[in-house]
């Protein structure tokens, strides 16, 4: 117990509040003949009725009493082909702790009693009484069958180990539980009808909400409120998604925070750097008419008009250009040549103009 509250204090806490005889080997009873308290035969019978149980009363009984029926006419025949004595798994353990006893070295006190040390130069030593079926170690009177330290005095003095087991170990006890026998029974429709009227079952309400599948826990119990789905993950730690750290999740993932505050820094620096090369490059465009420019009168023998040449246009901007460059130049250390670029008309315009008639320009002029 004192290691025990050095580890985990809560955990002492608890066991201390429980009584001895209920977890401690050291307060167990000699009288269940083994050295563990489970419920192991009561969940595997369970198990074995969770169909059984969800049926109606008498038919839950017939299933429980069929299975029972089968199981010890099973167990019935097997054993009566086992030729040894001692059950099979007894007699496996009785052979483990015969190969331990070789470690030991008996010294006899007389009336049956040994006092029985380690031969491996330890100072361990335990007092046996094979009158008494009893050792200091206690799992002598646990299991009901000898211990290491037993075994050295029986192999010393050359005794039947049969002779030291319990009895409830033996075959013939095997053979005493399970020679009664459940006898079958007819069906519902060979039952003797009484002069009675028949008990009908209650009428059948289907209750609010989803039907419930687990047993009543009690109150030293843990409770899981959570879903019944295998897949939930109440009670588990989560791991970030983005770095798979334990503690925190995709969105407050300290990491992710600092790649997206550099992310956005350098997003700032990419486009204050776009600007400051918009500022110091050419001049904006202009953007194309999306009225169609004049043009003069052709024959009506060639359908496209005769359109303004891009060198005309060019030079006559080039014209008014250079006077803005004469007049910036007096303010104006070093000037600065703007280049101003003229677009042709759209794609749109060219083909509306080569679809209507020459005489249809001049109303639309």
């Amino acid at each position: 117990m004192k290691e025990i509250q050095q580890v985990d204090q809560g955990a002492y806490n608890h066991l201390m509040e429980i009584p001895a005889k209920y977890w401690s080997k050291s307060r167990f009873n000699y009288f269940p003949r083994v050295d563990t308290l489970v419920n192991n035969m009561c969940e595997c019978f369970n198990s074995v009725i969770v169909e059984a149980r969800e049926k109606p009363i008498v038919s839950m009984l017939e299933d429980i009493r069929v299975y029972l029926m089968n199981r010890w006419s099973d167990n019935r025949q097997s054993i009566v082909t086992y030729a040894g004595e001692i059950l099979p798994k007894i007699n496996k353990k009785i052979e483990r702790e015969f190969d331990k006893g070789g470690e030991w070295l008996a010294i006899y006190a007389g009336r049956d009693k040994y006092e029985v040390s380690s031969s491996q130069g330890n100072r361990a030593k335990f007092v046996v009484d094979l009158n008494l079926h009893e050792c200091s170690c206690r799992k002598f009177q646990l299991t009901g069958y000898p211990c290491e330290h037993a075994m050295s005095c029986i192999r010393k003095m050359c005794l039947d180990v049969k002779n030291y087991v319990n009895k409830c170990y033996r075959k013939q006890t095997y053979v005493d539980c399970y020679q009664h026998v459940i006898y079958p029974l007819n069906g519902p429709n060979l039952w003797s009808r009484t002069e009675n009227d028949d008990v009908l079952p209650p009428v059948f309400r289907k209750p609010i909400g989803r039907p419930k599948l687990r047993r009543n826990k009690t109150g030293d119990e843990p409770r899981n409120n959570g879903p019944l789905s295998k897949l939930a993950r109440t009670g588990q730690q989560q791991k970030c998604s983005y770095c798979f750290a334990l503690g925190h999740n995709k969105r407050t993932c300290p990491r992710k925070r600092k790649m997206e505050a550099a992310a956005k820094k350098q997003n700032a620096t990419a486009q204050a750097k776009k600007g400051a090369k918009k500022g110091a490059g050419t001049t904006r465009t202009p953007k194309p008419n999306k009225i169609p420019a004049k043009t003069t009168t052709q024959p009506a023998t060639r359908l496209q008009p005769k359109r303004k040449s891009s060198t005309q246009v060019g030079g006559s901007q080039e014209s008014q250009t250079s006077s803005k460059r004469a007049r910036c130049s007096s303010s104006a250390s070093q000037p600065q040549p703007s280049i101003a670029t003229v677009t042709s008309p759209s794609r749109r315009s060219l083909r509306f103009m080569a679809k209507t008639p020459p005489r249809a320009w001049k109303a639309l002029g």
